[in-house]
């Protein structure tokens, strides 16, 4: 089989940064065009929390349910690295979190001022979610994927797509959320 494990998740990363970018756009739009807050700015931003939400929610069930098992057994020294990345997680959840309750306070607000400081918040809100994400994304591609390419053996590597790949298809699926340890949430 022969897997290199950076490649499998590489159309996932890409739709994901693709996403990123769309939302990225869709705040400038919103920032720049006559028609302050557009339909088709505001569906846009809306299409793309919706997204992340539920394909992020998919990646780290299928990361905490079988990746991160696995490379806890098979490679102990990425743990660190492994409890920094649910950790970003959390902070991740909480950023969209409250990146998605500004945009319904702003779709609901009708004060032209309050929308405008709403629409401020938002914007610096949603850089922030970009950036960790694409940050998060760097950090899983170049350090745990890559490191996972070098350190596995084939046939552990064939194991754990077996394991993604059965995943996928049991359609196991968790809340988000239920499964990140509270410290990872908290900080602490």
């Amino acid at each position: 089989m022969g897997k290199n494990i950076a490649g499998v998740f590489q159309r996932e990363r890409s739709g994901v940064l693709q996403k990123l970018d769309r939302l990225d756009e869709a705040i400038k739009n919103l920032q720049y065009e006559s028609k302050r807050f557009s339909r088709k700015n505001m569906k846009e931003i809306q299409g793309v929390v919706n997204y992340l939400q539920n394909r992020l929610f998919e990646h780290v069930t299928l990361d905490e349910e079988v990746v991160f098992p696995f490379l806890e057994r098979h490679i102990p020294r990425l743990e660190p690295l492994l409890c920094f990345l649910r950790a970003e997680r959390g902070e991740f959840k909480l950023s969209l979190e409250n990146f998605e309750m500004l945009f319904q306070k702003l779709k609901d607000e009708q004060n032209v001022l309050r929308q405008y400081k709403i629409f401020e918040q938002l914007k610096e809100k949603g850089i922030y979610v970009t950036h960790l994400v694409r940050h998060h994304i760097q950090i899983e591609m170049e350090s745990v994927y890559n490191m996972v390419d070098r350190q596995l053996h084939e046939d552990e590597k064939n194991e754990l797509v077996r394991q993604c790949i059965s995943f996928q298809i049991d359609g196991r699926k968790k809340k988000w959320g239920t499964h990140l340890k509270p410290t990872a949430i908290s900080g602490n």
